[in-house]
């Protein structure tokens, strides 16, 4: 039953027309001999790199010797280890000619089957492919894909859209000699900054896309800080984000930022400040830059 999933996923797939996919900047090489991953904060257009990554192939390789799967796709679930090796074997029984080709595996959101590296790792040792992969971070952080694929993986960080990606994504050719285009640009740049990037909700009327984006910092917040790292103080976390997100681009000291929890009445220790901040650096919630300093221990 299992196999038949995987037939129809694989033959859905290749059919499936992708002309509508704008490409990103990233640069990303498609024979590079390494396992490629795909990490970055959610919503931030992994999937959608993945079907770039497709089309370029597609223009000199035969569709049929693309495999890509989305493990979040309900009719796959329960899924285990063991059923990986199962879809290697309705791939190659429905195209037994490919055994000796280069096939491209595309696995979407691959951390949902427990221990997926042991197969991952088989598959790139013992069969002619490519791999690309993407992660959740709240389970795939570069630093366990590293651990997990031992020298295997280059990792490619995927983040929301840059301003030359925001004016493509808007239909918007820019033209620096032409005044009116130049207006235009310093137009969408106010909205570019003052919206974010996410790519699915550039397009949204201003109720929607408040609505979502406060969608997509709970996510992060609870699936990717707070079950992730199994966190208790609630409280803390969300008075901290807030703090942080309401203070953005300005000095922090987290020993000053200590001493007013505790003065709030909040039962913490410094630690705890730290790890609190490390953990939203994790799931790319933000991102401290320390003052430079020659001197290594200033």
């Amino acid at each position: 039953m299992q196999k038949d999933i995987f037939k129809r996923l694989i033959a859905d797939s290749q059919e499936n027309d992708l002309s509508y996919v704008m490409d990103r900047d990233m640069k990303i090489p498609l024979d590079a001999g390494k396992i490629i991953s795909l990490i970055g904060v959610r919503r931030s257009g992994k999937t959608h790199v993945l079907y770039s990554i497709i089309n370029k192939i597609r223009k000199t390789a035969d569709p049929k010797n693309i495999v890509y799967i989305n493990f979040e796709d309900d009719r796959l679930f329960p899924l285990v280890l063991k059923d990986l090796n199962t879809l290697l074997d309705a791939y190659y029984e429905m195209y037994p000619d490919k055994k000796n080709e280069k096939v491209y595996f595309l696995f979407d959101e691959i951390q949902n089957v427990q221990n997926w590296e042991k197969f991952i790792r088989r598959l790139y040792d013992t069969e002619n492919c490519d791999i690309f992969l993407t992660g959740s971070s709240a389970k795939l952080l570069s630093k366990e894909i590293a651990t997990a694929l031992r020298g295997r993986t280059l990792s490619y960080e995927v983040f929301p859209l840059s301003f030359s990606e925001f004016l493509r994504f808007k239909g918007i050719k820019p033209d620096i000699h032409s005044s009116k285009s130049q207006a235009r640009i310093k137009n969408v740049l106010a909205d570019c900054l003052i919206r974010c990037r996410f790519p699915e909700i550039i397009n949204y009327n201003q109720a929607v896309f408040i609505k979502t984006l406060q969608e997509y910092i709970d996510l992060i917040m609870y699936r990717d800080v707070i079950e992730r790292y199994s966190i208790s103080n609630t409280f803390l976390l969300k008075r901290l984000i807030k703090f942080c997100y309401a203070n953005i681009s300005t000095l922090v000291s987290f020993n000053k930022l200590y001493n007013d929890f505790k003065s709030e009445g909040l039962s913490i220790s410094r630690n705890t400040v730290y790890e609190y901040i490390s953990y939203l650096e994790d799931a790319y919630a933000l991102f401290t830059v320390p003052i430079y300093a020659k001197s290594v221990r200033e």
